[in-house]
């Protein structure tokens, strides 16, 4: 069959196994646990928090007119805080599997049992007949084979499931950064909104 992309095949000249970067590390480090601070969103009513740090501005831009519907951002925002709670509840529930997994000896797992290979009928008990199977041992050799499968696949598999998991831990951490960012601009509306007057009138004012 033709190559269209020129490569190599596998185990043929040139060839050979990808080499893995991060076989054999541990990422733990960037597997955080997660958890949601907020039960309800903070109300528009308070002033956002930190503040630019910058000087009052003696000269104002008009900006036109703002339309902002504090309902419909505040239903969008509860939203989105739902589904990241379930989010973070799906993403902890993971993490324990594979803190689980990572901690375990695949080859442990792995190892073969002894297996019944054949039996015969024939007296097991005074005056009775009965199944009696012959137990066939495995071979030490292939319990040690097994298990060095098992060690190099766990090599590869444990940094790549962290890894995986680092990058969840990393898009929810952006999620709940972009909840706060709505519900800071709810709160910096509310504060523009509040600290709004009306200008002194051009010239006398009559009645």
């Amino acid at each position: 069959m033709p190559n269209p992309q020129n490569q190599p095949a596998p185990g043929g000249e040139g060839g050979g196994a990808v080499e893995d970067p991060d076989e054999g590390k541990e990422f733990g480090h960037l597997v955080p646990g997660m958890s949601v601070g907020w039960e309800t969103p903070p109300s528009f009513n308070q002033d956002p928090s930190g503040g630019s740090g910058g000087e009052s501005a003696t000269e104002v831009t008009d900006s036109g007119p703002i339309m902002f519907d504090a309902t419909t951002v505040r239903a969008t925002e509860a939203t989105l805080l739902a589904q990241g709670r379930n989010a973070v509840g799906n993403y902890e529930s993971l993490r324990a599997r594979v803190d689980t997994a990572v901690h375990s000896q695949f080859w442990a797992l792995a190892k073969p049992k002894p297996a019944i290979s054949s039996g015969s009928y024939g007296p097991t008990t005074p005056g009775g007949t009965g199944w009696s199977p012959t137990v066939q041992e495995t071979d030490d050799n292939d319990a040690r084979i097994v298990a060095e499968i098992g060690e190099e696949f766990a090599a590869h598999i444990n940094p790549a499931m962290q890894k995986a998991l680092s990058l969840q831990a990393n898009a929810l951490a952006l999620l709940g950064n972009y909840i706060a960012l709505i519900n800071s601009s709810g709160q910096s509306y509310s504060r523009l909104d509040r600290a709004s007057h009306f200008p002194e009138p051009p010239g006398p004012v009559t009645t």
